[in-house]
């Protein structure tokens, strides 16, 4: 009995770490958005391409564990992805109105659709049609080849253009929004029911790391490199509030993940990257060494995060925590660390995050 509530909550553990994958993609897709409007295209090339294969491998390693509230993130988070690049892309003269419009408006019939569903009955998830599914593959490379040039190739934004409209009348025709007789787990995840005092400074965290990141990417690398610094103090706080006040719940582990990996993790890969952007005497095959050294770096985070998650270790860490991203990274730029040893830095900080030693916990 006792192994199999065990392992019960092992698989509930692994369930939450989607959702935080979720929560992280819909931030990105944000950063995504900023970085196009400030003129920032290889940042948001890096952060579009990393965002899209987070999506991918999410949604393909998660059907193992069925959510009817994730079902509906995984589409929020991918149509955001791709409407705010696409609206972002409009407002600067690259892709025209009506392209736009046509993406918009398959989206929301699927939105509007769905609302009038979920009003008649709740018991309802949400699965892409295969159609849906092409439509957004070329929705995706489409967009990555405007990024990139900030041009049109009219071949795939066609193809993209077509599948988005067939799989609309297809939405109409058979909706995506299925109908589940399983128990759900939405009525499980009311904010205000969830939500604490401690989760405020959480969210402060977070808050910083993404005020960091637009700083980084319009070059005030003063200031984002110290938005860091204050960002691991909220860090520090929230885990002491929680604890002084027993607040500690698994909500509020799941949001200090989420602000971890956006603080640490997001914000310090595109602060080295673009420190390397604006570094005049970096060769383009350092920049591209750099590139993967800062995705090693993110995936590392992510996978040390997704760890300590579903461990229980009382009194130590098990690999580097991340929050030290925060303290070394500004530490090595403040210092003077030249810019080329960035990319070797980093690999070894995704090394640290996902190696075995332990590190023990502040009192």
């Amino acid at each position: 009995m006792y192994a199999g509530s065990k392992q019960m909550k092992l698989k509930i553990r692994k369930e939450r770490i989607f959702f935080a994958l979720t929560f992280l993609r819909i931030v990105l897709a944000f950063v995504v958005a900023v970085s196009i409007s400030l003129n920032r295209r290889n940042i948001a090339l890096f952060i579009f391409i990393f965002t899209a294969l987070v999506g991918f491998f999410e949604n393909f390693i998660s059907k193992k564990y069925p959510s009817q509230l994730r079902s509906i993130m995984d589409f929020f988070a991918d149509k955001l992805l791709v409407n705010l690049t696409a609206i972002t892309l409009t407002l600067g003269g690259v892709i025209p109105i009506w392209a736009t419009a046509i993406i918009l408006a398959r989206d929301m019939l699927t939105i509007i659709g769905g609302i009038i569903l979920f009003y008649k009955n709740l018991k309802r998830e949400f699965k892409s049609s295969v159609l849906g599914k092409i439509s957004y593959f070329f929705q995706i490379m489409a967009l990555i080849q405007i990024i990139i040039n900030l041009q049109i190739d009219w071949y795939a934004m066609s193809a993209a253009l077509v599948l988005t409209v067939a799989s609309g009348i297809y939405a109409l025709v058979k909706s995506e929004f299925r109908f589940t007789r399983k128990k759900t787990d939405l009525d499980e995840f009311r904010i205000y029911n969830l939500i604490k005092f401690a989760d405020i400074f959480t969210l402060m965290n977070v808050a910083l790391g993404l005020v960091s990141i637009v700083f980084a990417i319009d070059s005030n690398f003063d200031y984002a490199a110290f938005v860091l610094l204050i960002a691991v103090a909220f860090d520090y706080l929230d885990g002491k509030i929680a604890k002084s006040m027993q607040q500690q719940n698994p909500f509020g582990k799941e949001l200090d993940s989420l602000a971890d990996t956006v603080s640490f993790g997001v914000a310090p890969a595109i602060f080295g990257f673009s420190l390397m952007q604006f570094t005049s005497d970096i060769r383009y095959f350092q920049i591209t060494f750099g590139m993967i050294s800062f995705t090693v770096f993110l995936f590392c985070g992510i996978l040390r995060l997704a760890r300590y998650n579903i461990m229980d270790i009382k009194g130590a860490f098990q690999g580097m925590p991340i929050t030290l991203n925060g303290i070394i990274i500004p530490l090595a730029y403040f210092i003077g660390v030249p810019i080329k040893f960035y990319p070797y830095i980093y690999l070894l900080l995704g090394i640290f995050m996902v190696s075995s030693f332990r590190i023990k916990k502040l009192p």
